[in-house]
């Protein structure tokens, strides 16, 4: 085996501490706010329709066509909440200084 000495060989490589964390919470979030608009009550009879085929002849179908009004509140409250948390996760991935960053364009100075 051979030793290695201190400046020799190439530079270990430094990742930025919470670049990377930014990065995987803004795609979390985004990832919640896709799957909570498959939930919102614009879609809800839509949803409640698919629901109801799926879990028809079950028990699930009979109790969701029986409640229809406590099935769609609860649908619609999954969708406010899924909505909310995706912001939260996008905020603390803006906070952590990594995700949707933006730059301000920089001024081009002409030379004559």
């Amino acid at each position: 085996m051979s030793e290695s000495r201190p400046g020799t060989g190439p530079e270990p490589v430094v990742a930025i501490e919470g670049v990377g964390d930014a990065v995987v919470l803004e795609k979390r979030g985004r990832a919640w706010l896709l799957w909570s608009f498959l939930l919102c009550p614009c879609h809800l009879p839509w949803t409640l329709a698919i629901l109801a085929t799926v879990a028809g002849g079950s028990s699930l179908g009979v109790v969701l066509r029986e409640h229809v009004w406590i099935a769609g509140t609860l649908v619609t409250a999954a969708w406010v909440l899924g909505t909310g948390y995706g912001f939260r996760l996008i905020r603390r991935a803006e906070r952590a200084g990594g995700a949707c960053s933006t730059r301000t364009p920089t001024p081009k100075t002409r030379t004559a």
